[in-house]
């Protein structure tokens, strides 16, 4: 049957031609649209000088897949891995093959995890098992290709027939070809690995989304976009509250509808029969404790280029980067003002006076229920339902029009909250949840008046100890936690390393051996400025920025540094701090570099980091 399949499946390529061809020559007398053209693939590229471990290890899986490995590798920001090929002829002749690979995917995985992602996608492409199958995939998404981008609509119908007609006809051919690429997965990481990474891919994509959607989405509103874009999806990953909730969609995957085009069996069937692989393995192949280590550590400074893509996903945009914090606390107020508008306009418009969050409560306290909960219209024929439609409706809106007053009159802010994406907390910090108080008023009148009594007194509490603390006693910013660039040696002050992290700028002074490390670079004809970074490097980042020897200054402490390229060669760096502060770095063109140091500097500091 599979044979016939096997035969019907190249006959239909061959009529695809013709009806390829004819769509084309239909296309030359409609308006043509522009598509992306192979010279904007997107992404990042990684070179090979830069991630040498990288491409070992995809040529590694290339050679386990039985295919070629890829001619580019992108970085993109998308919880997805893929292989892509440029083809012409529906898929008979191939041209650039490019692998593209997710940061947040690259964030929530392991390293055997990213290996058994990338082996299924390297396995489309392998004819190891049957070259059939590599020609039907890559038919089927240049076919797919061709039916997306018809306008004219005298060829569209006709080819979008026929394109439905071969992917019902090859389906059975692709789903093989989906499994053949499983089984690679699991040979190559292991069958539990692999069923492991299928369901850890839905709570990935869920928490990417609810990270774009609530967080950075959020900011765009209002001109804003966050910086340390990628560091803060690891944060949300990192919240217990997220955990468990990602925990929970891991250990039920939900089933996504899939489109006609789409290869995939169905995901459940595909984690069942990698999961009886791994049970049949006497070995436990897979199954102990996976210890290769997040699947970042396979780049060589990931941070730099996770950066660098950053800035290129919002080049152009016109958005000022800003912290989450600061964001999320614009957008929790604003989000308030526009909930508290809309409520006291509607008590304006039906003459309930004084539309205010008092005269609301008020209302309440006095039984008078009714007046809000008509601001309500409801179409459920249940009436118990309608009630409680309304009730929560009010309860949202009063809730925000009374955290709105707060956060006016300075009684309250609003707060980061990776379970959040907000909370609002009274200014002792203590968190406040307005609008469950505001149901639990409008199910009880007489709850109603200890909810007013209680936002009366809010007046009368402290100020935290935090907020009132000497200025040299308040909390320390945020330590670094990987490198992003280097430069050495440097004069100046005694330092003689300086390093660019995500959290700030470190000014390292020699220790007796680096001292005698450098010498005996000297006398070896080695690179003095090589052997500095490489020691410094060598250690973790918090360890080095708490270290006597190292000065370290956090971002949002620096007020301007100015960099100067002086004559013969030689140049020099001026760093000021808010409190006045200053050192004078100098070297000469002799120095050495490592990584994307002053792109880093420009990201972080922008119009506080000025040349000449």
């Amino acid at each position: 049957m599979r044979t016939l399949r096997a035969a019907l499946a190249v006959s239909l390529l061959a009529v695809a031609y013709v009806v390829a061809a004819f769509a084309l020559v239909g296309q030359q007398i409609a308006p043509r649209r522009r598509t992306r053209t192979s010279s904007d693939p997107g992404g990042l590229p990684l070179s090979e000088e830069d991630q040498p471990g990288l491409w070992a290890e995809v040529r590694q899986l290339a050679a386990s897949a039985g295919t070629r490995a890829p001619d580019e590798i992108r970085l993109v920001p998308d919880v997805n891995a893929a292989v892509s090929e440029e083809t012409s002829l529906l898929g008979l002749r191939t041209g650039t093959r490019r692998m593209f690979l997710g940061v947040p995917l690259l964030q929530g995985l392991s390293r055997n995890q990213l290996h058994a992602v990338l082996a299924h996608e390297l396995g489309h492409l392998s004819t190891t098992r049957s070259r059939l199958g590599a020609l039907v995939h890559r038919s089927r998404l240049a076919i797919a290709e061709v039916a997306a981008g018809l306008t004219n609509p005298l060829v569209k119908r006709p080819i979008r027939t026929y394109a439905r007609l071969f992917f019902a006809l090859t389906r059975p051919l692709a789903h093989a070809h989906e499994i053949d690429a499983d089984r690679l997965s699991a040979k190559v990481a292991g069958a539990q690995t692999a069923a492991t990474t299928l369901r850890t891919l839905p709570a990935l994509d869920a928490a990417w989304r609810i990270y774009v959607e609530q967080y950075v989405e959020a900011g765009t509103h209002y001109g804003l976009r966050p910086t340390r874009f990628f560091d803060n999806f690891t944060h949300l990953m990192s919240d217990p509250a997220r955990l468990e909730e990602l925990a929970r969609i891991s250990a039920d995957p939900p089933e996504t509808k899939t489109s006609a085009y789409d290869s995939h069996p169905p995901l459940l069937e595909r984690i069942e029969r990698l999961e009886a692989m791994a049970s049949g393995d006497d070995a436990g192949d897979g199954s102990g404790e996976d210890r290769s280590g997040n699947a970042t550590s396979i780049l060589r400074y990931p941070q730099q280029f996770f950066l660098a893509l950053e800035d290129k996903i919002f080049a152009g945009s016109g958005l000022t980067p800003a912290p989450m914090a600061e964001i999320v606390t614009i957008a929790g107020a604003r989000a308030a003002a526009l909930s508290s508008e809309t409520l006291l306009d509607a008590m304006r418009e039906n003459a309930i006076e004084p539309a205010t969050v008092r005269g609301a409560l008020d209302l309440i306290a006095t039984g008078n229920l009714d007046a809000l909960l008509e601001l309500v219209e409801t179409e459920s024929d249940d009436p118990a339902q309608e009630a409680e439609t309304r009730r929560k409706v009010i309860a949202r809106l009063l809730g925000a029009a009374i955290a709105h007053e707060l956060v006016g009159e300075e009684k309250a802010r609003y707060e980061l909250s990776w379970a959040g994406p907000w909370r609002l907390v009274d200014i002792a910090g203590q968190e406040v949840d307005p609008e469950e108080l505001a149901y639990q008023a409008l199910g009880s009148p007489g709850y109603a008046a200890a909810l007013r009594a209680w936002v009366h007194q809010l007046d009368a509490r402290t100020e935290p100890q935090s907020q009132t603390a000497a200025p040299d006693e308040q909390p320390a910013p945020d330590g670094p936690d990987g490198f992003i660039g280097a430069l050495a040696p440097v004069s100046g002050d005694g330092f003689r390393t300086l390093l660019v992290t995500h959290a700030g700028l470190m000014l390292l002074k020699p220790s007796g051996t680096d001292r005698l490390a450098t010498g005996l670079a000297s006398v070896t004809a080695g690179s003095p400025g090589r052997k500095l970074i490489q020691r410094a490097l060598d250690r973790p980042a918090a360890e080095l920025a708490s270290s006597a020897n190292t000065t370290f200054v956090p971002w949002d402490q620096i007020r301007s540094l100015h960099l100067q390229q002086r004559s013969s060669g030689r140049r020099s760096a001026d760093i000021t701090t808010a409190t006045g502060h200053g050192w004078s770095l100098r070297w000469t063109d002799a120095a050495e570099t490592e990584g994307r140091l002053w792109p880093a500097v420009d990201h972080y500091l922008a119009r506080r980091f000025t040349v000449d």
